[in-house]
């Protein structure tokens, strides 16, 4: 069986659409949806709208943890109530073309057993592919490196001229598609050891055997993947990236609902990366230090509350 985590916040129209779009699905699977405390209310109408359905359950977060907690909650919840052989965490904007998903990671996971395993991920917006983000995995000195750049992001020029560019369809298409051909990726090529994109990320039953929350609950949004992948590569787990399986990735359309501005958005974004940056960074330095740092969550909420 497949476990699929979706986390919901606000956007009750493409959680649905997901949930839809998964339940199409050949195989057996289980939606564990997990409301991240939405303010309008949707939580509550999705749980009362999946009453009853056997493949669809709905958890309702008594705050908005983000997306490590957020998404750990459900990775948990689903580990103990249906021990699935996968655990496929994606957002709400994902869209799953390929109706033998589910036999095509056993297929992948019996020629190439992973722990963590990512699809080829195409933005419906630019075009590009999303996965793997990078080749090579952080360091504490890119860690910084990446901290020094977010600082000089956070300029309020340059948060402005940032804005315009984003203002503008065309304009941010092009640079996003300028920006991922120079990282010079073949998404055509499996891989491993990569750091894979967070949108659409699968666990196998022996990764989240030995950890129900995988991911660094100190982070509430953005660099969850980097994080892991610098867990996952210190154990001597293996992340494989394969483009047999692919996905959509409708991006950007929930983020509009939440967001008055594309300026606000931005300064949103340039302060959880900063936090994460500097929650990498910790982790990094208490390691460094022969520490044992507490790399998961440990405040989730009961599963009797769920």
């Amino acid at each position: 069986m497949t476990a699929f985590v979706v986390l919901h916040y606000r956007a009750i129209d493409y959680t649905r659409k997901c949930v839809d779009n998964i339940k199409a699905l050949e195989g057996e699977k289980h939606i564990i949806i997990v409301d991240n405390a939405s303010p309008d209310g949707t939580g509550a109408l999705l749980r009362e709208e999946y009453k009853g359905d056997r493949e669809v359950s709905v958890l309702l977060n008594k705050e908005n943890s983000g997306f490590a907690r957020g998404n750990n909650y459900g990775v948990r919840y689903g580990k103990c109530k249906f021990s699935p052989d996968f655990t496929v965490v994606l957002n709400n904007d994902v869209e799953i073309t390929q109706r033998d998903f589910i036999s095509k990671i056993h297929d992948i996971y019996n020629s190439h057993p992973f722990d963590l395993l990512g699809p080829d991920i195409v933005s419906v917006f630019s075009g590009i592919h999303q996965s793997p983000k990078t080749l090579k995995g952080i360091s504490l000195e890119s860690v910084r490196k990446k901290m020094a750049y977010v600082k000089r992001s956070q300029n309020p020029i340059l948060m402005l001229l940032s804005s315009g560019e984003k203002n503008s369809p065309a304009l941010w298409r092009r640079a996003q598609r300028r920006r991922r051909a120079k990282q010079n990726i073949d998404s055509a090529v499996a891989r491993e050891g990569v750091v894979l994109h967070g949108s659409c990320v699968i666990f196998s039953r022996r990764y989240i055997e030995e950890h129900p929350e995988p991911f660094y609950c100190k982070t509430f949004m953005y660099y969850e993947m980097e994080i892991l992948e610098w867990l996952c590569r210190r154990e001597g787990g293996l992340i494989r990236y394969d483009p047999a399986i692919s996905v959509l990735h409708h991006q950007y359309m929930a983020s509009k609902m939440e967001f008055s501005s594309i300026l606000k958005q931005s300064q949103f974004v340039c302060k959880c990366l900063m936090d994460s940056l500097r929650a990498a960074e910790e982790l990094m330095l208490m390691v460094e230090a022969g520490k044992m740092p507490e790399t998961r969550e440990s405040k989730i909420p009961a599963l009797a509350e769920a």
